[in-house]
């Protein structure tokens, strides 16, 4: 085990100490990073049931690539893997109630077969993991992906479109769709670290909490966010707001401080210390 050291925060204990866990092993746990992140929506989770999903799911792929070898079938492993979880199990994104936090917890994705993208990747790459392929998840901007390498290209999976194998112009097409101000570079392709695609899905947790202003839940995704990024001046500036929304004046001036000490020149620094003086004021009267 790697040893990994994180600061206190105000999210559910539970939470960060699952994915601390998770982190620190080594290799890093992606399926049990996941699973840290599905306490936010069910602190009961019966992560060892999860656990064994996938790992049924692995055998049946495993079984399934042996058939499709055995028949000469290209790309068996791949195909193996798509035949079981998109069309035999039907896993497929979430078009009809995409913002749901449910499409965001693997344990609710594994009940109801329908996800985000980033969350359908994962479950595609532990599936793969468990069954000896080597996938690997690809952070293209706007929809996860997985993919993996075959001689001198890649070959990429779309989870959320029933697990379509593309080419690279496909991929263009999707980031014209998903992201169109972007110009598609194969850099976009690039393998996302566990620490990373943890990131993302709770960057997609945040947004949907603080577009229902569901400050309680926000505060708790975007603690787990500054405990993979201590310093991001932006979540530290989120968690601040919320905390002052809360009424949590002393740890909100705490995250206001910790910004200007970062950025002494940060374009928004005399609305950060009118805040911080507001903050201290409101923290006497409390006193």
């Amino acid at each position: 085990m790697r040893t990994v050291s994180f600061p206190s925060g105000f999210g559910p204990p539970l939470a960060r100490e699952r994915l601390v866990s998770s982190l620190a092993a080594d290799p890093p746990r992606l399926d049990l990073a996941a699973l840290a992140i599905a306490t936010l929506g069910r602190v009961d989770l019966d992560a060892p049931a999860c656990l064994h999903t996938l790992d049924a799911l692995a055998c049946r792929v495993q079984v399934e690539a042996e058939r499709l070898s055995e028949k000469g079938e290209a790309l068996a492993p791949l195909r193996a893997l798509r035949h079981v979880l998109a069309d035999i199990e039907g896993f497929r994104g979430n078009e009809d109630d995409y913002h749901a936090p449910d499409n965001s917890f693997l344990d609710r994705v594994l009940e109801r077969k329908v996800g985000l993208p980033i969350t359908l990747s994962v479950l595609y790459l532990e599936v793969a993991r468990r069954a000896g392929i080597p996938l690997y998840g690809v952070p293209f901007p706007g929809h996860f992906l997985v993919a993996c390498d075959a001689g001198d290209h890649k070959l990429v999976m779309d989870p959320f479109h029933h697990g379509d194998i593309l080419t690279e112009h496909g991929c263009e097409e999707l980031l014209k769709r998903v992201a169109p101000q972007l110009k598609f570079d194969r850099a976009m392709l690039a393998p996302a670290p566990v620490e990373l695609i943890a990131y993302r899905m709770l960057s997609n947790l945040r947004r949907v909490y603080l577009g229902r202003d569901d400050s309680e839940q926000g505060l708790a995704v975007v603690d787990l966010l500054l405990l993979l990024a201590p310093d991001h001046p932006g979540e530290l500036r989120t968690r601040a707001a919320l905390l002052t929304t809360m009424g949590a004046y002393r740890a909100a001036l705490k995250d206001v401080e910790r910004c200007l000490e970062l950025s002494p020149d940060a374009p928004d620094r005399e609305r950060l210390e009118l805040h911080a003086r507001e903050l201290r004021a409101r923290a006497e009267l409390l006193n």
